[in-house]
């Protein structure tokens, strides 16, 4: 009868942790890039900042924290007058929650801002 040697399973038993531990890693960047190109489709397009990053079970559930900036308006259009300060860019609090099927992400849903967490309904839907 032939046995595993204690090295062989010990590598085998390794490599399937490794694969397995690749969500923790990998799943909370997927979330934050899928952040972004949510944000960059609002109108205004808006910038996140990210603040915070939590993973929870085994990588299947990753919340992301942070802020949206809103680009600043152009100050003037002509250069004769004297040059007035930038506008500060709108900042808001934002957070969103990513669901994961091993490193298939299946839903991002926003928590924050309220614009964003509650759409609003088209009228269509609500008839």
């Amino acid at each position: 009868m032939n046995k595993l040697s204690l090295p062989v399973f010990a590598l085998l038993s390794i490599a399937s942790l490794l694969a397995g531990g690749c969500t923790l890693y990998s799943n909370p960047s997927a979330c934050k890039a899928q952040m972004r190109q949510a944000a960059g489709k609002a109108v205004p397009p808006e910038t996140l900042s990210v603040s915070h990053v939590g993973v929870g079970i085994d990588g299947t559930r990753v919340v992301v924290e942070g802020t949206l900036a809103t680009a600043a308006a152009s100050a003037g259009a002509s250069g004769a007058t004297a040059p007035r300060p930038a506008a500060k860019p709108a900042v808001k609090i934002a957070a969103a929650e990513c669901t994961f099927d091993g490193n298939k992400l299946t839903a991002l849903h926003w928590l924050a801002p309220p614009e964003l967490a509650n759409p609003p309904v088209p009228a269509a839907a609500k008839d």
